[in-house]
């Protein structure tokens, strides 16, 4: 079990600080302490208290679910009726979750071969635990990046993978924007209108994507095949909180280029990179009403990046005025 990779110390953090908004229950004192240091490094203000109950041991403590299995990447997902819970179970090693129909609180189990491999675990089987549990606090996932430009526009970039955004991000981090994410963030309503929570890592760049910028440095990140960056490496700063006020539909081209994006369309991408709405149907609406919202408050876009991107790095504000 290695630590979770973190930033330098000089965020202020310290090892023994109890993650704010957790609620732990864990005998394992050494999951236990991963755990808490996960989450304190993903360094989101979190909207409220939670619980994570927390066994380590052979025999799984959940009885046989029944319910259709629905897969992402290394893990299964039972939701709905008749239970209302969700159980999420890990495909790497014997490891599950079952989370509250209504409750933000979960209860892990790990076999000692998961508990030994947590690492392997932080991206899926955690983080879809964890998403779970903030969607009964108000907060819904968003698979994109979101920045804050000069100006102090909030930016969303929305695509698939192999669309750009860690690229661009990446980029314009080193224009001086500001990074609230490169990949994992969550929509919530605020006084200011629906905002993104940033969650926080590095910003991981494919070889052709590190070589376009000419970044030199950073960590390699093997499981992912990539090299992360923070973002005081490429000379920007941390925003833990983006109000969306340009949302970019991102795809790679020749050529950069911006054309308003239709509502109907811009509505579909965005619910294409929050699919957990189709999990659990208690939640769906309200998880819809959060994107409608996001998509009216912001001006839309479909964006093509191409590699004269880096020729003309402010072409993005200059396109978007």
């Amino acid at each position: 079990m290695t630590t979770p990779l973190l930033r330098p110390p000089a965020r202020g953090h310290t090892e023994s600080e109890q993650p704010v908004g957790c609620d732990f229950v864990c005998p394992d004192l050494a999951v236990r302490a991963w755990l808490e240091r996960w989450l304190d490094s993903l360094d989101l203000p979190w909207p409220g208290q939670f619980r994570l109950t927390v066994s380590v041991a052979e025999e799984s403590p959940f009885p046989i679910d029944d319910r259709e299995v629905f897969r992402q990447p290394t893990v299964g997902i039972q939701a709905g009726s008749p239970t209302g819970s969700v159980r999420v179970t890990w495909e790497v090693a014997a490891a599950a979750a079952e989370v509250h129909a209504t409750r933000p609180e979960a209860h892990l189990w790990l076999s000692h071969e998961a508990a030994a491999q947590l690492d392997r675990a932080e991206r899926t089987f955690l983080m879809v635990t964890l998403i779970f549990v903030l969607r009964r606090l108000g907060w819904f996932h968003l698979h994109g990046a979101a920045l804050t430009d000069p100006q102090g526009r909030g930016w969303l970039f929305v695509g698939n993978s192999n669309s750009g955004k860690s690229t661009t991000t990446a980029l314009l981090a080193t224009r001086g924007w500001q990074v609230g994410t490169d990949d994992i963030g969550f929509l919530a309503p605020s006084d200011d209108g629906v905002a993104l929570m940033g969650a926080l890592a590095q910003i991981a760049l494919r070889d052709g994507g590190r070589d376009l910028l000419g970044a030199r440095g950073g960590v390699a990140i093997a499981q992912r095949q990539k090299t992360g960056f923070w973002e005081e490496e490429l000379g920007s700063t941390r925003a833990q909180v983006v109000v969306p006020q340009i949302i970019a539909f991102a795809r790679v081209g020749e050529r950069t280029g911006v054309v308003p994006a239709v509502p109907r369309i811009a509505l579909s991408a965005m619910l294409n990179s929050s699919p957990w709405m189709l999990y659990e149907p208690s939640f769906a609406q309200e998880h819809l009403d959060v994107i409608s919202q996001v998509s009216r408050q912001s001006r839309c876009y479909d964006l093509t990046l191409g590699p004269d991107l880096f020729d003309r790095p402010d072409l993005l504000e200059e396109l978007v005025t």
